[in-house]
């Protein structure tokens, strides 16, 4: 198999049919990544075309110092915050105030899991504050560290968030299901 490094660079030079393959490599990850934040199919379908085609035409602007998932994580992130600036600005005045909106899913505990279901775990998550439900959202597909540098913040931010993450969620799901 090409090296990506070398797929990356050959996008570079001009042969945009290797780009195929970093698609081919990042579409799992990333379209689920847009989902779970976006929560429509046919929004993260649009996002996830949008991230490509960015990916693609702004490929140059890429610097091999960092990696290259973490640069392309923080593409759709981008683009997740600009379809819901977007959708903000279309609200009607009748539509509930409370501005929530449901995002990611969670890793915990092997017990915990086998006594909460993905709804009670989803809805646990929705109560977290944006920054924390991100991390916890992001830590599915990328290290701490490319975390970091998709939120363009320093590693310890991110792992405090996660920490606090974690101790928010214990303290909602209490008790009954703790591990």
């Amino acid at each position: 198999m090409i090296h990506e490094d070398m797929v990356i660079y050959n996008v570079k030079n001009g042969n945009t049919e290797d780009f195929g393959l970093i698609i081919e490599k990042y579409k799992d990850s990333l379209y689920s990544y847009i989902f779970y934040s976006v929560k429509d199919e046919g929004a993260a379908g649009d996002i996830f075309q949008d991230t490509m085609l960015k990916a693609l035409t702004e490929i140059n602007k890429y610097k091999e110092k960092g990696k290259f998932k973490a640069w392309l994580f923080t593409i759709a992130r981008n683009k997740i915050t600009d379809y819901f600036r977007k959708a903000s600005k279309t609200v009607s005045l009748e539509e509930d105030e409370t501005g929530e909106r449901a995002d990611s899913s969670d890793n915990t505990e092997a017990k915990a899991l086998s006594n909460i279901s993905l709804e009670e775990i989803s809805s646990f998550i929705d109560k977290l504050p944006q920054a924390q439900k991100e991390v916890i959202l992001l830590r599915q597909y990328l290290s701490f560290k490319e975390i970091a540098q998709t939120l363009s913040c320093p590693l310890g931010t991110v792992l405090a968030r996660m920490n606090r993450a974690i101790k928010k969620l214990q303290e909602f799901m209490g008790e009954e299901y703790a591990v």
